[in-house]
């Protein structure tokens, strides 16, 4: 063992780290194939909720559900998720440079900085519904139904953020295909408690907010007892549930990597609440149809974190192993994985809106504005690549607050200020959906002289060092 906690071992013993030293483009998808299922499942949670209340209780409660208060809800719950990326890139780094030490620590501070992140939004959440709510401009008819929801699935927040640090933590190290079995049994569990709850009992939104608390607690578990028994890495320690605390030194650094990154999440979905609250103006249809267009585009987004997530784990791993050449193949390989899957996945949602948006309400007015948004929007979708790409690569060598602050200005204030002055002169709902291709070109060229400057950095530090 070495004096700065390093665990050396025997190469001979040690087996092949294919993130490493595997066929990059091969083991990129051989990751990120159970990653996407775990995304795809984890997305069923609220779309199921969104589909049996749509159809079994009317367009006012999917109104409810998928407008406004899924809005703020996923905007909570993405902020954890990007916070437990922070302790996923520290994970990743200490894996891929043997520290077992770094990675004991890690993994038990990680969960303690989960239970603490789950109680504080748990507690705002259902405190602050109401306000909430009327600050989003949710639509007087459903703010009784949004407010009940919001507050019902704010006391599933602590097992949610315990789920999303735990996975994190199996990912970085390579094990993406458990959070995947884990989110395959909530999420038929999840299903089967909204048609027992909605279609069966007719305890409306109140029920299917209840059956995805019910499945964020059976996910938490899982993966507590993933971590406990032994992620099957002989690097990565078992969690011991004594030993569960939060440790000062590393927590600052999880919070300095992780804040940055939930605010790049939390700022895109707070965009959407700002960008819901300008739909709630063209009454009850369009609500309906924004809902479901949000629904089913979050699909897209699904595939797109996943890939970034797969960029990252890489991009950590082979930087702690000093594999800087390997770091560069990795974002370039990634970089076209992402563009092939994401124009593949614009063609699909682009032909098949109408019996997309058909999952969600059988109201024939719906689904034509529905489908009107959609095929006005996809064709921009392709200019955020660039943006997802090089945030990843970033985020995976431990640089996160000045992407932050580009997705801020890019994606959040843009928009923002498009909401308030453009929109006004011209209020119609393609003048207000064209500030996204507006935010995406603005973000991804920024982010392009952004990596350019910080690669040629790095480079200029290493060889001085040398």
């Amino acid at each position: 063992m070495r004096n700065d906690g390093t665990e050396t071992m025997n190469t001979n013993r040690e087996a092949v780290n294919p993130i490493t030293q595997g066929v990059i483009w091969k083991q990129l998808l051989l990751y990120f194939a159970p990653l996407l299922g775990a995304s795809f499942l984890q997305l069923l949670y609220n779309t199921a909720d969104t589909i049996i209340v749509g159809r079994f209780v009317g367009k006012t409660a999917l109104t409810a559900v998928g407008g406004s208060a899924g809005q703020i809800y996923a905007m909570v719950t993405e902020f954890m998720i990007g916070m437990s990326g922070g302790a996923g890139v520290i994970l990743s780094q200490a894996y891929g440079a043997k520290n077992r030490k770094l990675l004991d620590s890690g993994i038990h501070n990680a969960i303690a900085l989960a239970l603490a992140l789950g109680t504080l939004f748990m507690t705002a959440g259902i405190i602050a519904a109401g306000p909430a709510l009327k600050l989003a401009g949710a639509p007087a008819q459903t703010m009784r139904e949004s407010v009940l929801y919001l507050r019902v699935v704010s006391c599933g927040l602590i097992p949610n953020a315990v789920y999303n640090m735990g996975a994190s933590g199996l990912r970085a190290v390579g094990d993406s295909k458990r959070p995947f079995r884990f989110l395959l049994i909530c999420s038929g569990v999840n299903i089967a408690l909204d048609i027992l709850f909605v279609a069966v009992l007719k305890l409306g939104i109140g029920g299917a907010a209840l059956a995805t608390i019910l499945s964020q607690v059976l996910s938490a578990f899982l993966v507590l007892h993933a971590l406990v028994r032994g992620t099957g890495r002989e690097l990565m320690p078992r969690l011991s549930p004594g030993r569960i605390c939060l440790k000062r030194d590393m927590s600052l650094k999880m919070l300095r990597l992780g804040i940055p990154l939930g605010f790049d999440t939390l700022m895109y979905t707070f965009s959407c609440v700002v960008l819901t609250s300008a739909v709630n103006t063209f009454g009850t249809d369009t609500v309906a149809a924004y809902a479901g267009f949000v629904r089913i585009e979050s699909f897209y987004w699904m595939l797109e974190a996943a890939l970034a997530v797969s960029i990252t784990t890489f991009v950590g791993q082979n930087l702690g192993a000093g594999r800087m050449e390997r770091v560069r193949r990795v974002i370039r390989q990634g970089a076209a994985i992402m563009y092939l899957f994401m124009g593949m996945t614009i063609v699909i949602m682009y032909t098949g809106c109408p019996i997309l948006l058909g999952l969600f309400t059988t109201d024939a007015g719906v689904i034509e504005i529905g489908v009107d948004m959609m095929r006005y929007l996809l064709p921009f979708y392709i200019l955020y690549v660039p943006s997802g790409v090089f945030f990843a690569a970033l985020r995976g060598m431990g640089e996160s607050l000045r992407p932050t602050l580009i997705t801020f200005f890019g994606v959040c204030v843009l928009r923002i200020l498009w909401v308030a002055f453009v929109f006004p002169r011209a209020s119609s709902m393609r003048v207000l959906l064209f500030c996204f291709p507006v935010s995406w070109t603005v973000t991804s060229v920024t982010y392009a002289f952004y990596y350019s400057w910080f690669m040629r950095k790095r480079a200029k530090q290493r060889r001085q060092k040398a």
